[in-house]
């Protein structure tokens, strides 16, 4: 059986998916490294008493990087990530991409089916519309990721529709993709799953594509 798998996955090739992070590093020698993040993420070296080995201490926010949304994050009586099933985090995903400034409404999405990861990519400015949202909603899918896609449309009243509608369903939203561009195939499996802590609202994940390779 592992034989079978190891020569199915010879016929695809890994996109990485994920934001490299940079964080603030304080060093043992006392040397302070500046990351590339906005939002706070900072490690503190320190040596194992135990064995000499080094580790790191972590102050972070969940929300930077290529992280991943789940229900608690709207509401705290909602599930947390380490609640939802694994299966929920990983199978085959559909890839759309729009032009920039796209509002992207249910017309453009009659290809996605229901259990569908749904992955969307723009130039820069497309975003998902109330009555997209609620599509997506009814036609199930697994999952929502956008890279260079707002979630939310800027002109709604309610600024957060689409967390609304996706969260209360138990539909996970991934921020912070990359490479969805590179992806050549409109279909792939995607993999992208949370890290198991109690209680976390959204979890840095690491998100790739497995993609049929072309003859």
């Amino acid at each position: 059986m592992v034989e079978n798998i190891i020569e199915a996955i010879k016929g695809y090739k890994i996109v990485d998916l994920t934001e490299e992070i940079k964080p603030n590093v304080l060093k043992i020698n006392g040397q302070y490294l500046r990351g590339n993040q906005i939002r706070k993420f900072n490690l503190q070296q320190f040596i194992n008493a135990e064995d000499g080995t080094y580790m790191n201490f972590i102050e972070a926010e969940s929300h930077i990087g290529t992280h991943i949304e789940g229900p608690s994050h709207l509401r705290d009586n909602l599930k947390p990530l380490a609640e939802i099933p694994l299966e929920k985090f990983m199978g085959e995903a559909i890839v759309l991409k729009f032009e920039a400034n796209t509002p992207i409404k249910p017309e453009h999405l009659k290809k996605v089916k229901e259990g569908d990861i749904v992955l969307i990519w723009s130039a820069g400015g497309a975003y998902i519309t109330p009555e997209a949202a609620d599509f997506l909603v009814k036609r199930r899918i697994k999952m929502l990721g956008v890279q260079g896609v707002r979630p939310e449309d800027p002109k709604a009243e309610n600024r957060l529709v689409t967390h609304t509608l996706l969260l209360e369903n138990d539909i996970p939203i991934i921020e912070g993709l990359i490479n969805l561009d590179k992806i050549e195939h409109e279909r792939v499996f995607f993999f992208g799953l949370p890290l198991k802590i109690a209680y976390l609202d959204s979890s840095w994940i690491r998100a790739i594509a497995l993609e049929p390779i072309s003859n």
